[in-house]
């Protein structure tokens, strides 16, 4: 992958997380079931599509593969407590 386009494509990957992040305030502060199903399929693809780049990238050889990596352990860590909030909110714990 060329270095431009994996900025590009890292950049978009920023856009998909914040616009995620917004639908799962959205869907915690205001009992909106759409929003949710749309934060959880937000933050699954966030993840898996980081750590498929990353390791396309760690394979060619590119320095990127560490942002990918960084990016999908921290969508993770968020993902992870988006997940305890529903739990809390739906009464499961």
């Amino acid at each position: 992958m060329d270095a431009k386009n994996g900025l590009v494509n890292f950049g978009l990957f920023i856009l998909l997380f914040v616009f995620t992040f917004v639908f799962c305030l959205d869907a915690l502060a205001i009992p909106n079931t759409f929003y949710g199903v749309l934060a959880l399929i937000g933050y699954l693809v966030c993840v898996t599509a980081s750590l498929f780049t990353g390791y396309i990238s760690r394979r060619d050889g590119d320095a990127l593969a560490v942002w990918y990596n960084t990016y999908a352990v921290v969508v993770s860590i968020v993902f992870i407590w988006y997940l305890t909030r529903c739990g809390t909110s739906f009464g499961w714990w």
